[in-house]
């Protein structure tokens, strides 16, 4: 392995089944499937690169088939990083301080890669009276990241916030509206090289009533000056906003620019590249976009899939008009 990329040599022909059938690599231990990537192969040599960078703190296992003898296997683990001050909770979304009680997820950035596998060491939910909030999360052993392990994404029991599930109406929310709580991340979650967090952070909220509509655009405000604008009643899912819309221009052509999310996520805002041109321009908004609670463009999170009088969204995109004056 060099450089997070994978090469195996002595190799004299592309298989019938392709490279794959010959050469894969897994990360982890147990019955995983093999990672995704692409091949190549020059003067001998097979080059694998795997889609998603290498991570800290896993095993990696290539295996090359190589014809009638036995596979030939050999394990690595990525090199250590380099030294670097001590990583940051750089941000915990969502931004309020005020929440709904069947918000579905939160989001915490750090400035740095981190490991796997700790998470629910060092995630706690607490009361106003300082308490333990018993099983408030989804702990799953598969810790949701982003590709660079920089975001993680925490869910609230999902079975617990949708009506009508049995863990709802045994257990109810995990959180209770007009009530107050705090999250706290400790400091000694290590990092991707081993090394605890600059400081522990506190998260503390309010909970607020339950949010149980689907997202309506016809209540999205769009301002056109020199930089777009557009405001939402409730905040959005921080994670999702940050690539559900586009800007199409006058000719169906995509309007190159920069977005910026702020005001607690009720806010969406793009900077063209270049000047507006006057003409008629719509947003491309993702139908997977979700409010924090979950909720969808046209429909809620705990509607019921089993109702035939529920409406069936099919869409890929909304579209949104607005239009450009002369400057």
């Amino acid at each position: 392995m060099e450089n997070g990329i994978f090469i195996a040599s002595g190799l004299e022909a592309v298989p019938d089944n392709g490279w794959q059938s010959v050469f894969a690599v897994y990360a982890g231990s147990g019955d995983v499937p093999a990672m995704l990537g692409t091949y190549s192969w020059q003067a001998g040599e097979l080059t694998f690169r795997p889609r998603y960078p290498i991570a800290q703190g896993v095993l990696y296992r290539a295996v090359l088939y190589a014809g009638s003898s036995a596979a030939i296997e050999k394990t690595f683990s990525a090199p250590p990083l380099a030294p670097r001050a001590a990583t940051e909770i750089t941000h915990v979304y969502p931004s309020a301080g005020m929440l709904p009680e069947n918000i579905l997820k939160l989001y915490i950035e750090f400035d740095g890669p981190m490991s796997r596998g700790f998470a629910w060491q060092h995630i706690r939910l607490l009361e106003a009276d300082g308490s333990l909030v018993d099983l408030p999360f989804l702990e799953v052993d598969q810790e949701l990241w982003d590709p660079g392990f920089r975001r993680m994404t925490v869910l609230f029991d999902p079975g617990r916030i949708k009506r009508g599930l049995v863990p709802n109406r045994d257990a109810g929310s995990p959180i209770e509206a007009g009530k107050q709580y705090t999250l706290v991340i400790d400091k000694s979650w290590p990092d991707a090289n081993g090394n605890p967090l600059a400081k522990e952070i506190r998260k503390t909220f309010r909970v607020g009533p339950p949010e149980r509509t689907g997202i309506d655009l016809k209540r999205w405000r769009i301002e056109a000056g020199k930089t777009l604008a557009v405001t939402f009643p409730n905040p959005l899912d921080f994670a999702l906003l940050s690539h559900a819309i586009l800007v199409v221009g006058p000719g169906g052509n995509l309007v190159e620019g920069t977005a910026k999310i702020d005001r607690d996520e009720t806010r969406w805002s793009f900077a063209p590249a270049a000047s507006w041109k006057p003409g008629d321009y719509k947003l491309a908004i993702d139908m997977a976009l979700e409010d924090v609670a979950g909720n969808r463009i046209g429909r809620a999170f705990d509607v019921d899939v089993f109702d035939q009088g529920a409406e069936r969204i099919t869409r890929k995109t909304a579209e949104l008009p607005f239009r450009v004056s002369g400057q």
